[in-house]
């Protein structure tokens, strides 16, 4: 549930309340964007060197231990 605090906020931010905005369908959404910000909801087909998925960033964090590391650690302690 959205507390009544977030339902203003975003309902500010929006400009529809969100009742308004769960009965619009896609198109209509689609109009209501590009009017608010001149701008069409599409991907881009552009190429952005900086959007390259480098894998899970949990494990280049080390937040997540992999079973390689486990067995490793395993391996260690019966030499």
């Amino acid at each position: 549930m959205i507390s009544e605090e977030a339902k203003k906020i975003l309902e500010d931010n929006i400009g529809l309340s969100l009742d308004q905005v769960k009965e619009l369908n896609i198109h209509e959404e689609m109009a209501y964007v590009k009017a608010k910000t001149g701008k069409t909801l599409t991907f881009s087909k552009e190429y952005d060197p900086r959007k390259i998925g480098r894998g899970n960033p949990l494990l280049a964090r080390k937040k997540i231990t992999t079973i390689e590391e486990i067995n490793a650690k395993i391996d260690a302690l019966r030499k």
